[in-house]
């Protein structure tokens, strides 16, 4: 299943991947049905959902809370320290945020297993 989309934030290192999508193909009131933050382990390969729980903006610093941990970013660098245990991952944004095709593969994969409700 492939399906129009948006990249809106995409932030790379050597070992992952975290990014935003907007699903074009979706119209709700419910940004849930729309916007999705994923989690790619370059390692293992695996793309999972991030579970959104709220966002802040101070100017050009951006912050994000996931159940799974907490994305700070800017431009020019930013932060994920995931709950509980391990250490904080240290990301570059990638601008403007479009996502290769190992990553596009792998959304649409968790899209066709998962079949959110649109």
């Amino acid at each position: 299943m492939t399906f129009p989309y948006r990249p809106l934030f995409l932030l790379e290192s050597a070992t992952a991947s975290i990014f935003e999508i907007k699903r074009l193909d979706v119209q709700s009131a419910n940004p849930g049905d729309v916007y999705f933050w994923l989690y790619f382990d370059r390692t293992s390969r695996q793309l999972s959902h991030l579970t959104f729980v709220s966002m802040n903006a101070d100017g050009d610093e951006q912050q994000r809370e996931f159940a799974q941990g907490r994305l700070q970013f800017n431009a020019s660098e930013g932060t994920y320290t995931p709950t509980g245990t391990g250490p904080a991952l240290a990301l570059r944004p990638v601008l403007p945020p479009t996502l290769p095709a190992e990553l596009e593969t792998a959304l649409f994969a968790l899209f066709r297993e998962t079949r959110p409700s649109v």
